[in-house]
């Protein structure tokens, strides 16, 4: 499958799964598939992009799910999903998105909560970066920086640049917009992930090992 492709799958995958709270959500997001299902059948492009959240709107492909024998498979699958898991977004900080499941046993942390810096998933790493700054830890920020881009850079050279003048003054002000946008929905393959924050801001990011690093934001 494509990298466009993959974006396009994770988009509608997981398109209702934000805000689930209790554990009739898993019902209701077994109706919501089956009706986008219906949807799809009907080659209905303006009630697709109405099941997916508005951030993700503008990456779904519309056109290739309603291609060929795309169209079948799409219908297919969300008239049957394998599984459904809610899941949520839970801030324990202002700028500390951890993700929870809901499990047989009730809602559970998805990942580690305790550790603040860090980067096995996008939103991590975007988390990571807006702690790291905040907290002027230069360390961190370097490593959560692409390997291309870390040669020849130093922790202080990273405290100047955020630190002093107009970059820094900018630099700041990009990273309070990201923090503003941790909850949204990440789009992601296995390597690269992005995060629309509107008006052509986007954050960038991708895989490095078992590790996320931010290439843009």
């Amino acid at each position: 499958m494509s990298r466009r492709g993959t974006l396009v799958a994770w988009a509608i995958a997981t398109m209702v799964c934000f805000g689930c709270g209790v554990p009739r959500q898993g019902r209701t997001l077994r109706v919501a598939s089956r009706d986008l299902s219906r949807a799809v059948s009907r080659s209905d492009a303006e009630a697709i992009r109405e099941f997916v959240v508005m951030g993700a709107r503008g990456h779904v492909d519309v056109d290739s799910m309603l291609t060929g024998t795309a169209r079948r498979s799409w219908v297919k699958a969300l008239d049957e999903p394998l599984e459904v898991i809610p899941e949520a977004v839970v801030f324990l900080g202002p700028d500390h998105p951890v993700r929870v499941v809901w499990t047989a046993d009730g809602w559970r942390f998805g990942e580690d909560p305790t550790d603040g810096y860090a980067q096995r998933t996008p939103r991590q790493a975007l988390g990571a970066l807006v702690r790291a700054t905040r907290a002027e830890r230069w360390d961190v920020l370097l490593r959560l920086a692409p390997r291309r881009y870390r040669l020849g850079l130093s922790e202080e050279d990273l405290r100047r640049a955020w630190t002093e003048g107009e970059q820094g003054e900018a630099l700041r002000a990009a990273r309070d917009r990201l923090a503003s946008h941790l909850a949204d929905p990440i789009l992601a393959d296995a390597d690269e992930a992005a995060l629309d924050m509107g008006q052509g801001h986007v954050a960038r990011l991708e895989r490095e090992g078992d590790h996320w690093v931010v290439v843009e934001f």
